[in-house]
């Protein structure tokens, strides 16, 4: 890759990351809106690993919060059970959700399912996690005893949190942007549009879909921790159906393959959903989630491309500028 690519793969996180370190001043040092910058930052992550399976290649996985709750629960329980610091557990988190994405994504890719049977083997995934982690975990709520330290990824307050899910965020951007520049993100892309043309011309499908499927799947391991830590609790509940396919939801707005839309739309629906939630939840339960709802459909009915339509272009516009600044 050569240094103009470098710039733009590399710069627009750092933007982002740089721009996030400020809000905990901005909303001087609030926990509450602390913690919710730190739960947008946690969505927009998932969100923008999802966007590797189901805006470059084109798959519409279901099962994002399976990986989250193997790899979140994983390391939590390591920490509680053995001391195994988070540092070691998310890794080894990441890397068991990877197994399983491979495990599940081999046979359903080399038997060609796709679209919606593809969605709904994804969604049973879930489901079998949710129902067999009852056998284990039992019908419970377990909350993360507090111990403070960077040991153990804890704080009393959730500034140090924010700031580490942050850096992950920036990563998880250069990714995504190294991605969508490279061989493999022109082999995605083309395997999103027509699979057989794809084959035709020599791409091997099933490998491109199970390589981006194993890197969604890890980098979910790897957050699950964060966001565990970041609810407080997690139970069989975590292996959620619905919050699988929320992430979905956030990248189709967002527009399939845009990292600055999909980062867009996991921010404002976060943001608005928790604000509903906060100021609606207590009148008349469940009326944040009509009013959430009616939101999403009317994005879908005035930007059907999504987000993206807005984002890139002004993203473009950035991207010339510091091109023609660096040439």
């Amino acid at each position: 890759m050569n240094p103009r690519n470098v710039i733009t793969v590399i710069l627009p996180a750092l933007t982002v990351a740089l721009i996030g370190t400020t809000i905990p001043f901005l909303v001087g040092f609030n926990q509450y809106y602390v913690l919710l910058a730190l739960q947008s930052v946690i969505m927009a992550s998932i969100a923008l690993a999802w966007n590797i399976i189901g805006g470059y290649a084109g798959q519409l996985d279901l099962a994002s919060f399976a990986y989250v709750g193997l790899g979140g629960i994983l390391a939590t329980m390591l920490m509680t059970e053995y001391n195994v610091t988070p540092w070691l557990g998310m890794f080894l988190g990441a890397g068991v959700s990877a197994a399983l994405a491979f495990t599940i994504g081999f046979p359903l890719f080399r038997f060609g399912i796709k679209g919606v049977w593809y969605a709904l083997s994804t969604a049973a995934l879930v489901v079998i996690l949710h129902e067999a982690s009852i056998m284990f975990l039992g019908p419970f709520d377990y909350y993360i005893p507090f111990v403070e330290g960077w040991y153990y990824l804890r704080f009393r307050t959730w500034e140090n949190l924010y700031y580490f899910s942050l850096v992950v965020l920036a990563f998880v951007i250069s990714l995504n942007l190294y991605i969508s520049r490279s061989k493999i993100g022109y082999y995605l892309k083309a395997i999103r549009e027509d699979e057989v043309a794809a084959e035709a011309v020599g791409i091997d499908v099933r490998k491109y879909k199970l390589l981006a499927l194993v890197t969604y799947a890890s980098i979910l391991g790897f957050i699950g921790y964060l966001y565990i830590v970041s609810q407080r609790t997690f139970s069989y509940n975590t292996f959620s159906g619905p919050q699988s396919v929320y992430v979905a939801i956030v990248g189709i707005v967002g527009g399939l393959g845009s990292v600055s839309g999909v980062f867009s739309a996991a921010l404002i629906l976060k943001i608005v959903e928790e604000y509903l939630r906060g100021f609606l939840g207590g009148v008349l339960p469940g009326l944040h989630l009509l009013l959430f709802g009616s939101l999403l459909i009317i994005v879908g009915i005035l930007r059907p491309g999504g987000l993206s339509s807005l984002t890139d272009a002004l993203t473009k516009k950035i991207r010339v500028r510091i091109q023609r600044w660096y040439s």
